[in-house]
């Protein structure tokens, strides 16, 4: 690794914000570099010849995943055992804190 992509202070804290940390002076620093470091050694994928290989969305040979109509799946919830440990409910739906403006 050549060069670390240090990370502005300001891209710290916008990440921070996302995962809902509070960070001190001192981990905003030791992210920026630790965080440098990991996005330089994932750039080391760019020297890989990948013109021969196809596109993929799977990694696994799954096929034909969901029941056949009219089959009943053994692993469902009720609506009840799916909400019972829910923080917040509402309209039998959890609900969550809004994350995007």
């Amino acid at each position: 690794m050549s060069k670390k992509t240090l990370l502005s202070k300001e891209e710290i804290l916008h990440l921070a914000k996302l995962a809902k940390l509070q960070l001190t002076d001192e981990e905003i620093v030791k992210y920026q570099s630790q965080l440098g470091e990991t996005i330089e050694y994932i750039k080391n994928l760019d020297e890989l010849d990948i013109t021969d290989i196809p596109a993929t969305n799977s990694v696994g040979n799954l096929e034909n995943v969901t029941y056949e109509d009219g089959a009943q799946s053994l692993n469902s919830l009720t609506e009840k055992e799916a909400l019972q440990n829910a923080k917040k409910v509402k309209n039998g739906e959890f609900a969550v804190t809004r994350i995007m403006e």
